[in-house]
């Protein structure tokens, strides 16, 4: 099924659109959404570096975690939403290099579970601004998910290098 669907769109108009280079109108497009893209990376990166870092108790911020979280989860959301539009962009471009390659998919995986992460901080946090820091069960769970979260993301940020280098994968 996604193998047609990559078909489909790499038929379709907007690719040819978006992958033509020779065209003064259409020219800038993938460079300045690669450009957006790697701009929403360093914001990820950087905000869920210092959001996890706090919950490790390596503080790079005086603030509790509750505050700094309300400070960085919205630049981690608007990111995402760069990210999101970028990302479906270079997609549309190159359909069968990105939907077809397995680097792609671990990497959409991975980005679900830390999104999923992020989301559970927030949720937490607005219950209550002190709950990773209220009890050494949330401390170790704050601490576990920091850890997750960052060696996730790290890979996600491997993956997206990584998708240049490998071809389609065979239909499944």
């Amino acid at each position: 099924m996604l193998q047609e669907f990559s078909d489909w769109l790499s038929q379709s108009s907007l690719t040819a659109l978006f992958s033509d280079t020779t065209l003064i109108e259409t020219w800038l497009i993938i460079p300045v959404s690669q450009s957006l893209h790697i701009l929403g990376v360093a914001i990820i990166m950087i905000s869920v570096g210092m959001l996890n870092l706090q919950l490790l108790g390596i503080g790079v911020s005086r603030q509790n975690f509750g505050k700094l979280c309300g400070q960085l989860v919205p630049w981690i959301w608007a990111a995402l939403a760069l990210l999101f539009i970028t990302g479906v962009v270079q997609t549309i471009a190159e359909p069968t290099r990105e939907l077809m390659n397995i680097t792609f998919r671990t990497k959409m995986v991975m980005l679900a579970i830390t999104i999923a992460i992020t989301a559970l901080y927030q949720v937490q946090v607005r219950k209550d601004s002190k709950y990773w820091e209220n009890s050494p069960e949330h401390r170790n769970l704050g601490r576990v998910l920091a850890s997750v979260s960052l060696v996730l993301w790290v890979g996600i940020l491997a993956a997206g290098r990584v998708i240049a280098y490998f071809g389609a994968i065979e239909q499944l």
